[in-house]
C-alpha cells in the first residue's frame, strides 16, 4: 500500500509541477494609490457627515493620453470613473486608478474634485510582458511614493 502511494504522488508531482502556461498568462496591474483628504483645521473632507466636504458625485478624473484630456468613463465597470471612497479605520479614503498609457514616459491623471479644485498625479511605471507597476507617485509636481522606500500605497492631501 505505500508504495502505491508514494507511486501516486511521484506521478502526481511530475505531472502536476508543469503550471509554465498558466504562469504566463498571470498579470499584474499595479496602477491604484490611495489618498486621504483632510482640511488645515484636520477635518475629513471625503466626510459626509462634516460641513464643507467633497461631494463624491461630482469628482472627476481625467487622463492626459498623447496630448489630448480623456474623461474617464467607463460604463462597465463596478467604478466607472475609476476611483472608489470608502472608510479605512477612522476616515475615509478614495482609492484611484491611475493613468498608464504606454505613450507617455510618466503618465498624468487629473483629478477634480469640484469646479474649481483639480490636482494633478503622475506616475512612472516599471513595465515588463506580464506586469504594470508603479514605481514612483507625484502629486502636484512633489514625488511623494517610491516603491523603493514606501511600503503604503497612500499620501495625506491637506486642502
Amino acid at each position: 500500500m505505500k508504495r502505491i502511494l508514494i507511486l501516486i504522488l511521484a506521478i502526481m508531482t511530475v505531472y502536476g509541477c508543469d503550471k509554465t502556461e498558466e504562469q504566463n498568462n498571470n498579470y499584474n496591474l499595479d496602477i491604484g494609490m490611495e489618498f486621504s483628504v483632510f482640511n488645515t483645521n484636520d477635518q475629513d473632507l471625503l466626510d459626509t457627515a462634516i460641513v464643507g466636504h467633497f461631494n463624491e458625485s461630482i469628482f472627476k478624473l481625467f487622463y492626459v493620453i498623447d496630448g489630448d484630456i480623456h474623461d474617464v468613463y467607463n460604463p462597465n465597470y463596478d467604478n466607472p470613473r475609476n476611483f472608489k471612497v470608502y472608510k479605512h479605520k477612522n476616515e475615509y479614503r478614495i482609492g484611484i486608478g491611475m493613468n498608464y498609457t504606454e505613450s507617455s514616459e510618466k503618465p498624468i491623471t487629473y483629478i477634480q474634485w469640484n469646479e474649481t479644485d483639480t490636482d494633478t498625479i503622475e506616475a512612472e511605471y516599471i513595465r515588463t510582458d506580464n506586469a504594470v507597476m508603479k514605481n514612483k507617485v507625484w502629486f502636484n509636481g512633489k514625488l511623494i511614493w517610491d516603491r523603493s522606500l514606501n511600503q503604503e500605497e497612500y499620501y495625506k492631501i491637506i486642502k
